[in-house]
């Protein structure tokens, strides 16, 4: 009996092994491999719609972690050590949103469901995905080199792209006009859109900063040069927001990581030449020409198109206050009001544009009840990371601040949830510092 019982345990602890760390890797290899994908070889670089919805690699690595996330569930259970606050809150969220796509969803309108599918469901089966995975200490550090050298490469296409160097460009498309004209030359990188490549940026630049801190001195050159790069591929996305948002997770970051006694020191030094900069750079700040088929005179008129944009949305927002026009439906619903002759303000301006601020969109899009859930989560992800930094879990949880601030920044002035990746990027690094926080 003895020896049958040793025999039974000798086979379980090779299943229990693959049941708890093999498959935890596995779980995170795809997740992050579907991050990859999304970033380097998305639409742009492959795709094929005979199915009648586009297939992409990316796409097609997600599936991978659904099955292995169903699997593993299936295997040893929900592995949750606790339910936080944002797990919930984007449950909702993600339900409620899904319930306007069905209600909206027909053979004619597919817009919605897509919307819902890849830009929100996706990212948030991605989290969930993380959720159920225990960061070991080794694991972290290869997840903050992955992210790091994601945006090293990032940064020096931008760069690349920004003096034309084209034979220095992979992929090649990100330099085609045929593909898409607009931001080129403003290191748009692979997903074609300065604004997601300098958010992607921000959040690998604080990688590089937590890798930083347990460098050895040898390392410390080669460091530098990093930081280096991440700047200067921040400054060549030539995008106000992202340029706000980096100067505010630095101030951010700055504050958390420096000594106690120096903190107030760094605020006051830090804010001031953040004021320094600003007023020194002010007139290029608002009139550079960015665009390569843009002047510098189209340029200034983008700022003052915001206030025309938000007091469209505003007006959509009071006939449709509860749940909104619709997801995905801000483009069809707007054409009524720019139509109205008696406005004191040049509608037609607005015309040929999205909306400029993602909180409004989302209140024109999905009401007030979908922005206060997603305000609300929002809030509950910011009170969970700040809550594991103060217990001395600190590179994750400030990471994914620093997300939720380079995100807030960017969404006052753009609409970045109809941006490919910008949740996928946010939801997984929120995923995985609501795990890191879980395996202490």
């Amino acid at each position: 009996m003895i020896a049958s019982s040793s025999a039974i345990g000798a086979v379980r602890r090779p299943f229990k092994l693959w049941t708890t760390s093999r498959a935890d890797s596995l779980l995170l290899a795809l997740v992050l491999l579907t991050l990859l994908a999304g970033i380097w070889l998305g639409h742009p670089f492959w795709h094929d719609d005979s199915l009648g919805v586009p297939i992409t690699l990316d796409r097609i690595a997600w599936l991978t972690v659904l099955l292995g996330t169903v699997f593993i569930t299936v295997r040893r259970g929900v592995t949750f050590t606790r339910i936080a606050r944002g797990d919930l809150f984007l449950a909702v969220l993600v339900a409620y949103l899904g319930a306007l796509a069905v209600m909206q969803f027909s053979s004619e309108h597919t817009g919605a469901a897509a919307r819902w599918v890849f830009y929100y469901f996706m990212p948030a089966s991605l989290y969930f995905a993380l959720r159920q995975i225990h960061l070991s200490s080794s694991a972290e550090r290869g997840i903050l080199l992955v992210l790091g050298c994601v945006g090293v490469c990032l940064s020096l296409t931008g760069l690349f792209e920004v003096f034309g160097l084209r034979s220095l460009i992979y992929p090649a498309y990100i330099m085609d006009r045929s593909v898409s004209g607009e931001f080129l030359g403003r290191a748009r990188g692979p997903l074609l859109n300065p604004i997601i490549n300098g958010f992607i940026m921000i959040v690998a630049w604080a990688a590089w900063v937590f890798l930083g801190r347990s460098a050895p001195r040898r390392w410390w050159p080669g460091l530098v040069l990093v930081h280096g790069i991440m700047a200067v591929g921040v400054i060549s996305t030539l995008t106000r927001s992202v340029w706000l948002a980096a100067g505010l997770a630095g101030l951010f970051l700055g504050y958390h990581l420096v000594p106690g006694g120096y903190r107030r020191a760094w605020l006051a030094t830090a804010g001031f030449g953040l004021i320094v900069m600003a007023l020194v750079v002010k007139g290029f700040f608002w009139e550079m020409k960015r665009d390569q088929g843009l002047s510098p005179a189209e340029a200034a008129r983008s700022a003052q198109l915001r206030p025309i944009l938000a007091l469209v949305a505003w007006e959509m927002a009071k006939d449709h206050p509860f749940f909104g026009v619709g997801l995905g439906q801000y483009d069809r619903a707007k054409t009524k009001y720019l139509a109205n002759p008696l406005a004191s303000y040049p509608v037609h301006w607005a015309k040929p544009y999205t909306q400029h601020n993602v909180f409004l969109s989302i209140l024109v899009e999905t009401g007030a009840i979908g922005l206060m859930v997603f305000l609300f989560l929002l809030a509950a992800w910011t009170r969970d990371m700040c809550s594991a930094v103060s217990q001395g879990n600190l590179v994750f949880p400030l990471m994914a601040i620093v997300a939720i601030v380079a995100y807030v920044t960017n969404g006052l002035f753009h609409d970045v949830s109809i941006i490919p990746q910008m949740h996928t990027v946010l939801f997984v690094t929120l995923g995985l510092a609501e795990s890191s926080a879980d395996s202490r």
